[in-house]
């Protein structure tokens, strides 16, 4: 466990402590806690080289999947998954969510989307909720370890995307805020791109309602329609205990020299 991966956690609990995307204090901190994540290695976060190693996906009752829940509270969450060589983690969204995504071991392609219009049904039969949504694809991404850079996502840009271990297993850290496991927190979900549909398309212009925004028309990025779908069969995780190190215990013990670089 290093002292950087202390700092790491210290600021992402001063970060989060407000969210408020107009809040300069929020901004900045996001600034911080940016540049430090991009700092990270597995050996930080105190995990071993072997969860990576191409030896143990070999495994015939291994997982495509490792998971490490690393730290969860009503604030945020930290955790680590491990991809097999060339899986690819489904498209899946982090609704109304901040993320930092870095890549500690290996390497990893990433199609990131970001919403512009949604419809949603409820099947008469069984009551499941069926959404569409209308999504601009951002520019695909490579990050590895050795780049020192992460990946970010917020409420509304790149927070649909699909991840995929490239050249060899790959693990990766990330930070998202609020954590899954809230009541107030919408569900997440799995989805398919599916053509386009007219009533969709239609709407198009009504999902660039800011001031600031591109209307539909200027925007050239591709567009696709993303389908909910059931979580798939081939993606399932082993999981990895986590030993909490004495820093989580006492995070606001911290001071201003702990948190900024």
């Amino acid at each position: 466990m290093s002292t950087l991966f202390a700092r790491v956690f210290r600021q992402a609990w001063a970060t989060f402590e407000h969210t408020g995307a107009s809040d300069a204090k929020f901004a900045s901190n996001l600034h911080a806690l940016h540049r430090l994540v991009s700092q990270l290695t597995l050996a930080d976060i105190g995990l071993e080289p072997s969860l990576v190693a191409t030896e143990t996906f070999q495994q015939p009752s291994k997982a495509p999947c490792t998971y490490v829940g690393v730290f969860e509270n009503n604030r945020f969450a930290m955790s680590v998954f491990v991809l097999r060589e060339n899986y690819t983690m489904p498209l899946h969204d982090h609704p109304q969510m901040h993320g930092l995504l870095r890549v500690v071991s290996g390497a990893v392609q990433i199609c990131s989307y970001s919403e512009v219009a949604r419809r949603d049904t409820v099947e008469p039969k069984d009551g499941t909720l069926r959404r569409h949504v209308l999504v601009v694809a951002e520019p695909e991404k490579i990050i590895s370890s050795a780049a020192g850079d992460c990946a970010v996502l917020t409420p509304t840009e790149r927070n649909f995307h699909e991840i995929t271990a490239i050249g060899g297993p790959a693990a990766f850290f990330d930070i998202l805020s609020p954590p899954y496991n809230l009541s107030s927190q919408p569900q997440y979900f799995f989805y398919r791109k599916v053509p386009v549909p007219r009533h969709l398309a239609e709407m198009e212009p009504l999902g660039f309602g800011g001031p600031n925004t591109p209307s539909a028309l200027e925007d050239e990025r591709p567009r696709y329609v993303l389908e909910t779908i059931p979580n798939p069969e081939h993606y399932y995780c082993d999981t990895v205990h986590y030993i909490t190190p004495d820093f989580m215990y006492h995070p606001e013990g911290s001071t201003t020299s702990d948190l900024n670089v």
